[in-house]
């Protein structure tokens, strides 16, 4: 995060000192959630006795309470969405695992300012830090998009994501864009509800590097040859040996874009060291508005990624995942996801992990400033390794009232 710092803070100082007007508004916001939880612990009954053979109870009701500030800035160089806040989570029957969480999401735009030297190129760097026991935070299905919901059992956690992201205009039709992302994922050495034998936590540490040049064919259509390079560090949450995987990824992208509907299809291989294993990777990504009022995405993806829970090193990830949004009218939204995802562990690949994630939501627009949901989420979780097997799902269901306040006076600017 300090290197993030530095870097706007240089890119601030190089920027003409010209009187330019800008704008900055500070929102406070808030949400309150309450759910019914049919296991909390995210884990099988019999692997959470003690020696005595009891287990506390799966199911709970769980109160969630957010809250934080949201601040926009945007003058003619720079446009800044930063959100601050925390959590508290109480639990009725289970108040040991009462908990506290904190987010902090921004995004920095310098599209206008890199535009100024090089006509048509593009900057922005995104940072996205949360702690947390939970799998999710608010309105999130999940706190780390690299978890992917494999992460079972109970740990406080702290997530970590910054990246920059650029494109660089070589002719009219023809930009090499790229960029880097960092990712940090620490964990207690505590596990909520008690130790299981091969229910291992790793510490990652995470480098990627991607990029590769992109040709404009016609307005809606262009093609991409892509690399990407992750290079990531591991040690077990409990302390030990610090080892390394490196995922080498080359592909072809062909991506077709109309107001309606977005088509993106990649294609390629990926290899894997100290595995030292090849294999063809891809991925199908399908936006569509069939109407005005509905929105639908479809994504199918094979892809090698790092493992944080129960074997360390990287794994091939099978995923299909389907959304869709429709609109009722104005102040009504319904909203429905599904996914499912396999993931093999190296080197014997019949070490399996299966998830599968189903939700529905329900919003309405009580004021402009006051919304409320009802949700459903369900998600089944299935291992199948040497040292340690099991299966376990869990329902949540409850309602969410969020309430945006408008900014904290007039917003304020500077000449």
């Amino acid at each position: 995060m300090l290197w993030v710092a530095v870097v706007v803070v240089l890119v601030w100082g190089a920027m003409p000192a010209t009187s330019v007007h800008s704008e900055t508004n500070i929102a406070p916001w808030g949400t309150v959630r309450e759910r019914y939880d049919s296991n909390v612990w995210r884990r099988p009954k019999e692997l959470l006795r003690d020696a005595q053979g009891n287990a506390p109870q799966l199911d709970d009701f769980v109160t969630e309470v957010i809250g934080g500030l949201d601040l926009r800035h945007e003058s003619r160089d720079i446009e800044a969405d930063l959100k601050v806040g925390g959590s508290y989570s109480a639990y009725v029957d289970n108040s040991n695992l009462n908990n506290y969480g904190a987010l902090l999401n921004g995004t920095v735009g310098l599209n206008r300012w890199v535009d100024q030297y090089i006509r048509g190129a593009k900057l922005n760097i995104t940072q996205n830090l949360v702690y947390t026991p939970e799998q999710s935070f608010g309105r999130s299905t999940q706190v780390d998009d690299l978890e992917g919901g494999l992460v079972t059992f109970r740990r406080s956690r702290l997530l970590n994501t910054t990246a920059v992201n650029g494109s660089y205009p070589l002719s009219r039709d023809l930009a090499l864009e790229g960029g880097y992302r960092f990712g940090l994922r620490r964990q207690t050495r505590r596990t909520e509800g008690g130790e299981v034998a091969g229910a291992t936590f790793f510490n990652t540490m995470t480098h990627t590097w991607f990029g590769g040049p992109r040709y404009n064919l016609t307005r809606n259509d262009s093609v991409a040859a892509l690399y990407r390079q992750t290079f990531f560090t591991q040690e077990r949450s409990e302390g030990g040996r610090t080892f390394s995987t490196n995922i080498i990824t080359l592909e072809g992208d062909y991506t077709k874009v109309f107001p309606e509907w977005q088509f993106t299809v990649r294609g390629g291989v990926t290899f894997v060291e100290p595995a030292g294993r090849t294999f063809p990777s891809g991925s199908l990504l399908v936006s569509s508005k069939p109407e005005r009022d509905t929105v639908l995405t479809l994504t199918l993806a094979r892809e090698a990624l790092p493992s944080f829970f129960l074997q360390g090193g990287a794994r091939i990830v099978h995923r299909a995942q389907a959304r869709i949004r429709h609109r009722v009218y104005e102040r009504l939204s319904i909203s429905g996801t599904g996914g499912y995802t396999l993931s093999e562990f190296f080197p014997n690949t019949d070490s399996q992990f299966q998830s599968i994630i189903g939700g529905s939501r329900i919003e309405y627009k009580l004021t402009r400033n006051i919304m409320g949901e009802i949700f459903y989420t369900y998600t089944h979780f299935d291992a199948e390794r040497t040292a340690l097997e099991y299966q376990v799902s869990r329902h949540q269901v409850g309602v969410m009232l969020t309430v945006f306040l408008e900014s904290l006076g007039e917003s304020f600017g500077f000449d």
